[in-house]
């Protein structure tokens, strides 16, 4: 980062500071989405089958959600941008990628240090960071292109079409950063797709009805994910003192 950005980036945050007891005000309320995604992501690794996932992580739900609500807490959110091919975040900020990559590691490292209730905490963090990156603004790094007013719309209109719901059917993929790929390049083809049309209302909805739906499947599949990661890594240490796998 030059030295232009990192003091762009200490004047942005001065800022975002002075305004941040107003905010705070206002994220439980833009929280309800992010709930309502981890809630259906649980619901949907339930319906796919993935028993043993759904068993914890219904009983961790509390402390996921907690995560999911502090991700966006102080100035934390101008980190929550991140565009594939530029491969960074806002100017003079951190990005989404590198931030997800850390909850995520933070969760595991927790998870093995027996604080299963932190490393829930902190996979609601990561969670929060993957479903941001299926926004079109997130990807594009677009803050004042109608950013504000499509998270309003969506906070307004997210449990009032069933279309917006998604019950079983989760994306799995191999690693995080696959989720995050995915999720970058379908929000900017999606955006391509529909920043043309002229009603607004409409726009939204044919967004929403994609990047919703994407972040509820694209999140239950992380959890498993998750657990995945961990018994991989379970299953490395038990190898490296000599323990048999069984």
């Amino acid at each position: 980062m030059s030295t232009i950005e990192k003091s762009y980036s200490y004047l942005y945050k001065k800022v975002v500071k002075a305004v941040n007891p107003l905010k705070k005000k206002v994220i439980k309320t833009e929280c309800i989405v992010h709930k309502f995604i981890n809630d259906q992501a649980v619901e949907i690794l339930r319906n796919d089958g993935h028993t043993a996932v759904y068993n914890i992580v219904s009983k961790y739900i509390e402390d996921i959600n907690e995560g999911a609500v502090w991700a966006d807490q102080d100035f934390k959110s101008s980190n929550h941008f991140y565009n594939p091919k530029i491969q960074r975040g806002l100017y003079g900020s951190s990005n989404a990628r590198i931030e997800c990559i850390t909850y995520y590691r933070r969760a595991i490292k927790e998870y093995f240090k027996g604080d299963i209730k932190n490393a829930m905490f902190y996979l609601g963090a990561a969670c929060h960071l993957i479903q941001d990156l299926t926004i079109p603004q997130h990807a594009n790094i677009e803050l004042l292109n109608n950013h504000r007013a499509y998270e309003n719309w969506v906070i307004k209109m997210y449990n009032k079409h069933r279309r917006f719901k998604v019950e079983r059917g989760g994306i799995y993929l191999d690693s995080l950063e696959y989720y995050i790929n995915l999720n970058t390049h379908k929000a900017i083809e999606t955006y391509k797709m529909y920043s043309g049309l002229k009603n607004e209302a409409m726009k939204f909805y044919k967004i929403t009805s994609i990047s919703l739906v994407m972040a509820q499947k694209t999140t239950s599949g992380l959890m498993n994910n998750f657990f995945y990661d961990i018994q991989r890594l379970k299953a490395i240490n038990q190898m490296r003192r000599g323990e048999p796998l069984i």
